[in-house]
């Protein structure tokens, strides 16, 4: 298998770009609440509603919403990941308190004392053809029919573990991920258990389960890496860090969008995989990254612990101003991270259009790069520096626009 091996790093050319490849929100630039980020569901009308450790954030064009403990229903701002049903009814893992639904209008919470089960311990909810919700938690496996809670659990089934930390539904059949005893599947009546002992599995600690448009399975586990399980076939194909570029062993999801694509989220980076070629964006560039979707564009959204990045290889698309509204007055951030290397994120916010420039400078206040020289609407954006091929050392960047200038210092340290 013929591999490439391509380690990505953000250049400064694509801030020249109408389109660049890379966008990131963060705290400093956006409505997010907070830069821990675990889901992005997009619904039909392109509208964005990201789970973070603070709260629900609906991202409608450039208007940001937060829905928190001030302002709703939502009984935690600690909101891990959101899904929705056939009903357009968003269901959310709370994981100190248990499970939300979200009419749009009214929240129904779904806790210890109101069903009669620890969901406090909850992990992740799937729902299947018959819009059954399935709750993985620490004791098991929940059913609910919005009626009816039913659990499953090692006294009453073949569920291989109550350590239950992720579910997939794949049409009226269920697979499960557990935290010590693998996989189990179950087809309505009968459980089949894969783990390390029995099958090709290289870990017994699931983090989650998907199906690519092979009708592979893909599992993403803890220290052993991705593997792949072709059901028919009982055939199992696992991918290392010994036999291929995956960044790290310690996989937290893998995610096929709709050309077949594998994206392989790890703790070191994340990786890109179409069976025969692997493209890599190691931890340098981008830290743990928990989930992913693909949005109508073509965007990649990928959700991590610093923040929340859009990724289109052909430039992104649909995605512009990173602000929530019009600032009220010019701005130039402090470039974060500072110090930094080799890569930093400077914003900027311009309260009217006109002709933007924004230059990087060495202590000699010799120009050594161009991030903007262009024409820009008004609102908060950002470039990118990526100093590669600079010396480290002290440098300045500045933001010319009309009647205003401002300068900053930063520090680039190898």
């Amino acid at each position: 298998m013929k591999i490439l091996y391509t380690i990505i790093i953000l250049m400064l050319a694509l801030a020249l770009e109408a389109q660049p490849q890379w966008v990131q929100y963060t705290m400093n630039n956006s409505g997010l609440p907070s830069n821990s980020v675990g889901t992005v569901l997009i619904d039909s009308n392109n509208v964005k509603w990201i789970t973070t450790n603070n709260g629900l954030v609906r991202m409608k064009g450039n208007t940001w919403t937060v829905y928190d403990t001030t302002n709703s229903g939502i009984p935690s701002n600690l909101c891990a990941s959101v899904i929705q049903d056939k009903q357009n009814n968003f269901w959310m893992v709370i994981p100190d308190k248990g499970a939300v639904k979200f009419d749009g209008t009214n929240w129904t919470e779904y806790n210890d004392q109101n069903i009669g089960y620890t969901i406090h311990s909850i992990t992740k909810i799937s729902i299947d053809s018959l819009n059954n919700k399935w709750i993985s938690y620490g004791a098991g496996l929940l059913k609910y029919n919005d009626t009816v809670w039913t659990r499953f659990h090692t006294g009453n089934s073949g569920i291989p573990s109550n350590g239950v930390l992720t579910v997939y539904c794949e049409g009226k059949i269920i697979w499960v991920g557990t935290y010590d005893e693998g996989v189990g599947r179950f087809d309505g009546q009968n459980w089949t258990t894969y783990n390390f002992y029995n099958s090709g599995l290289p870990s017994n600690f699931i983090y989650k389960i998907t199906r690519d448009l092979n009708n592979n399975f893909w599992f993403a586990t803890y220290a052993g890496g991705a593997a792949k399980f072709d059901l028919l076939q009982n055939q199992w194909t696992v991918y290392n860090t010994g036999n291929s570029s995956i960044p790290s062993n310690f996989v937290i999801t893998v995610y096929i969008d709709n050309n077949n694509v594998k994206w392989i989220g790890t703790y070191e980076g994340f990786a890109i995989f179409n069976d025969t070629t692997w493209q890599v964006f190691p931890y340098t560039f981008i830290s743990d990254v928990v989930n992913f979707t693909k949005d109508k564009y073509g965007n990649m959204w990928i959700c991590g612990g610093v923040g929340l990045y859009v990724y289109n290889p052909n430039g992104v698309v649909g995605v512009e101003n990173i602000s929530s509204s019009v600032p009220d007055k010019f701005k130039l951030h402090q470039n974060y991270p500072n110090p930094f290397n080799p890569r930093t994120v400077v914003s900027f916010s311009l309260p009217v259009a006109g002709d933007v420039s924004l230059k990087v400078y060495d202590v000699r206040r010799r120009e050594v790069q161009t991030l903007v020289n262009e024409r820009m609407s008004a609102g908060t954006y950002e470039a990118a520096i990526d100093g590669s091929g600079l010396t480290s050392g002290v440098y300045f960047y500045k933001l010319t626009t009309g009647n205003f200038s401002e300068t900053k210092k930063m520090i680039l340290i190898k």
